[in-house]
């Protein structure tokens, strides 16, 4: 498959630099031209699975000013490919000009690729309750008699989302036809944050935005999937201001929802059991788009050096940890340096070894690392650094400690007024006790020993 699509994708590449120079220039002042991938199931033999089957597209995302403004019409001579199929050019006009953003121009020197996929799309009734009588009347239109596609387009910087409903208002076309299918845009759902982290006990905002060309009943709701299980968050039908459903510690703003068709959704207080892909899908009568994005945990590593302070006699063996704790997810990566005093550049510790993981009742892991060093007096102020590299750090965190050798270094500065202190105190304290001795004890002891005579004689 991979060897199948860089074929369509080169043949694509082709196409679009075949376009002749005047009718290239006329487009893109019209909008901007996306290359895109029409996906579409293959009816399959006996029982099989369908397969699948993607051929080379375009859309011209039109730049409309408004809903009733003048249009200019595409130039005759596009002269596309013919690498490009027929009715595989399609001249969306989006009248919210949600996708007007500047993120599907392409670059000059992109640094990663666009995500544009179109398909096929059949209306049809919800028949979930929140998502059913979205009309005034309680009767939902019927769509069968045009014909309707379903675009999922991803900005370059992969920042921006959008899936689109296209509603065709070009007539009936025959199946060798070259003319574009121009379509209009009848809903939009996109999110500002596709991917996204937080840590533990933090609010999460999940963006989730839509955009319709009509006013209409609509509704909205959350799932959340993770490891093929699921169930659902939120459920909210805004022609009837119902909450269907609602988990403990979610908010929607339903204010911005009616008037900004914000349907972002507010996490409280996240912890592990939130991590996972959450599905924002918004209902309108006979259609549905929906937005998926990635919620990930992530908690930075905590370290402590053991033992600190670092005290050591000479040819004294003993092992250095570093203690890891608190992080989420589980992988990290641990490494040593070693620092000799008067070095300025650290040295490797080529042996260390680590624990086994240990959770925590929150969900995140402990970990130990250690070393085995075994000083002599030239190790003395060798500094020795943890470094832990982790998904939740944008670079490494790290703790050092400062190795002392008892008996490598003569007295300091400190020492010696620390002793002079300490004899200057024993010294007035000897004297003291001299004086009362003298003054006090002396003679009432002399005076006591002449009494004593006295009595004897």
């Amino acid at each position: 498959m991979d060897a199948v699509s860089s074929v369509y994708r080169l043949s694509l590449i082709l196409s679009i630099c075949s376009l002749p120079v005047m009718s290239h220039g006329s487009l893109l002042q019209l909008g901007t031209l996306v290359e895109c991938w029409f996906v579409e199931e293959i009816g399959a033999k006996s029982s099989f699975p369908n397969s699948i089957a993607q051929d080379p597209a375009l859309l011209l995302l039109r730049q409309v000013p408004y809903q009733n403004g003048e249009e200019q019409e595409l130039p005759l001579d596009l002269g596309l490919a013919s690498e490009l199929k027929p009715g595989m050019f399609f001249d969306v006009r989006d009248y919210s000009r949600i996708t007007a953003h500047p993120g599907f121009k392409q670059p000059q020197n992109p640094s990663k690729k666009p995500h544009c996929e179109i398909n096929k799309y059949s209306p049809q009734e919800s028949s979930v309750i929140w998502a059913t009588h979205l009309t005034e009347d309680e009767r939902t239109p019927a769509y069968h008699s045009s014909t309707w596609f379903c675009s999922h387009l991803q900005t370059f910087d992969h920042s921006f989302n959008v899936a689109s409903v296209h509603r065709v208002t070009s007539g009936p076309r025959g199946a060798d036809d070259t003319s574009p299918h121009q379509t209009s845009v009848v809903l939009n759902v996109f999110t500002r944050t596709p991917s996204l982290k937080t840590e533990l006990k933090r609010d999460v905002l999940l963006d989730c935005g839509f955009a319709m060309d009509r006013k209409t009943g609509f509704a909205v709701e959350w799932r959340y999937q993770f490891k093929g299980s699921g169930h659902l968050v939120y459920a909210y039908n805004g022609a009837k201001d119902r909450v269907d459903m609602a988990d403990e510690g979610t908010e929607m703003f339903f204010y911005e929802l009616h008037s900004h068709g914000n349907a972002s959704l507010l996490i409280r207080n996240v912890d592990m059991r939130h991590e996972g892909s959450y599905i924002c899908t918004i209902y309108m009568p006979n259609l549905h788009a929906q937005q998926s994005i990635d919620l990930h945990v992530t908690e930075p590593p905590k370290l402590a050096l053991n033992p600190d302070p670092l005290y050591l006699a000479p040819d004294q063996a003993h092992h250095v940890l570093c203690e890891i704790s608190s992080y989420y997810p589980l992988d990290v990566s641990v490494s040593w340096m070693k620092r000799p005093v008067g070095n300025s550049t650290a040295e490797h510790i080529t042996q260390s070894w680590m624990s086994g993981h240990r959770e925590n009742p929150d969900g995140t892991f402990n970990v130990t690392s250690y070393i085995s060093i075994k000083p002599t007096s030239g190790d003395h102020d060798t500094v020795y650094t943890c470094y832990v590299d982790h998904v939740s750090v944008g670079s490494a965190v790290r703790k050092s400690i400062t190795l002392k050798v008892a008996g490598a270094a003569g007295p300091s500065i400190d020492d010696v007024i620390g002793l002079f202190i300490c004899a200057f105190i024993l010294c007035t304290t000897l004297k003291f006790f001299y004086w009362i001795f003298t003054v006090k004890v002396y003679p009432l002891v002399l005076n006591l020993t002449e009494e004593g005579k006295e009595k004897i004689n």
